[in-house]
């Protein structure tokens, strides 16, 4: 039984370290303006590309499916999926009914048929801005654009232009709505940033996961706190890195009050970088991938201490600041939606740090419960912290190296 509980680690610890995404990479914006032209409505609209051409049947890359408008290469055990920029400028009808059967757009509740005037197909590492209505304006020059450097299906980013006839944002309720992508998991790392431009006002609204967008039916301050607490709270499930240093602060404590301790001084930490963190005015190209490798090396020195039984030495003061460096890769989240748009509010600062907090203790009482489940069912040679500190030993020794390739690459450029 024991076999197999290791190999289980360690299977698991493989997987996480191949596929694992750090904090700064969680959320990939869905970006929406809305503006009057003369008695129609003109939506723009930026997405990744993937979220219209998978379909429900997607299983992932080593499912060697086929996706429209691409072709599959193979090269060193590694799957590819390549735009064909030719079909795409042939088939352009075609993509314009995947794009219309993935959005329903109403007009006082009716649907209504709307015209894709224009396609940009871009490479998402050098696209363009659009977070204000003029540079989201010219991103379109034509009926299709392709750039160069868009040649990985899940590199390549989406932009389009809708008209929407004989409507009026100043009178008529325009609802969008759309469950694109709502099968896999990436839809809640999906963040839905609407600009609805009335007036001359603007009126930001930022959602995760499903669209449904009302011109009229503002979110209220309760719903406020509802999608900030599940963005905070499942982002910290997704946040693996996050989840072993927990483990690794839930096994390094002789005691309840001794954990009670360790917590409070990581959540003051990482709450306060998670509030403040996303002011600083931070220029270095540098600063990113260095969060992330102090991230990976925390967890790490931690996971070296616990295994030669040294972590139960580790004051609250250290682990304050290593709270504060964990609390950056949070308020990341915040800055990159920032520059796409995204308005942030102290009420979506506070449900989401609180939504963090929750996560925090949901796995505080599951590492808990599979804990004494563990020693009640499971006999091994070694203390269980032994195992869990190699396997994020394992985990975190992988992260040092991969983060470090990009933080020397920038220094270096």
């Amino acid at each position: 039984m024991k076999t197999l509980f290791a190999l289980f680690l360690m299977l698991i610890g493989s997987l996480f370290s191949t596929t694992v995404l750090a904090h700064f990479t969680h959320f990939e914006p869905r970006i929406i303006h809305l503006y009057q032209d003369n008695r129609d409505t003109i939506i723009l609209m930026r997405m990744p590309l993937p979220l219209v051409l998978l379909d429900n049947s997607w299983q992932g890359v080593d499912s060697q499916q086929a996706i429209p408008f691409t072709h599959r290469v193979t090269a060193a055990e590694r799957t590819e999926y390549l735009l064909n920029h030719s079909e795409i400028k042939a088939s352009l009808r075609r993509l314009k009914q995947l794009i219309s059967s993935g959005y329903r757009i109403k007009k006082e509740g009716q649907n209504q048929i709307y015209r894709i005037e224009a396609i940009n197909i871009f490479n998402s590492d050098s696209r363009n801005p659009f977070s204000s209505l003029d540079t989201a304006q010219s991103n379109f020059n034509g009926d299709i654009t392709i750039s160069e450097d868009a040649r990985s299906l899940f590199d390549a980013g989406l932009d389009i232009r809708l008209r929407l006839a004989d409507t009026s944002l100043n009178t008529d309720e325009i609802n969008i709505s759309s469950i694109l992508g709502d099968k896999f998991n990436a839809i809640n790392r999906l963040a839905n940033i609407v600009n609805l431009h009335r007036e001359g006002e603007i009126t930001s609204v930022t959602t995760v996961g499903i669209l449904d967008y009302s011109t009229t039916r503002l979110p209220t301050l309760t719903s406020k706190l509802i999608n900030g607490f599940n963005s905070g709270f499942s982002h910290i499930l997704i946040g693996t890195d996050h989840i072993l240093f927990i483990l690794l602060l839930f096994f390094s404590a002789t005691g309840f009050i001794r954990l009670l301790s360790l917590a409070t001084a990581f959540t003051l930490g990482h709450s306060f970088s998670l509030l403040f963190g996303h002011n600083l005015a931070i220029s270095s190209p540098a600063f990113t991938p260095g969060i992330e490798l102090l991230i990976a090396l925390t967890i790490c020195v931690t996971a070296i201490l616990l295994l030669c039984q040294k972590a139960q030495h580790i004051g609250t003061t250290p682990i304050l600041i290593i709270g504060v460096i964990h609390g950056f890769g949070f308020s990341f989240v915040f800055n990159e939606l920032a520059k796409e748009g995204s308005q942030t509010s102290a009420i979506n600062l506070l449900s989401f740090n609180i939504g963090i907090e929750a996560g925090q203790l949901f796995i505080y009482s599951l590492a808990f419960v599979l804990t004494a489940m563990c020693k009640r069912y499971l006999t091994f040679e070694r203390p269980l912290y032994v195992y869990v500190s190699v396997f994020t030993l394992m985990v975190s020794a992988y992260w040092i190296v991969t983060r470090s390739i990009p933080l020397l690459e920038t220094i270096q450029a």
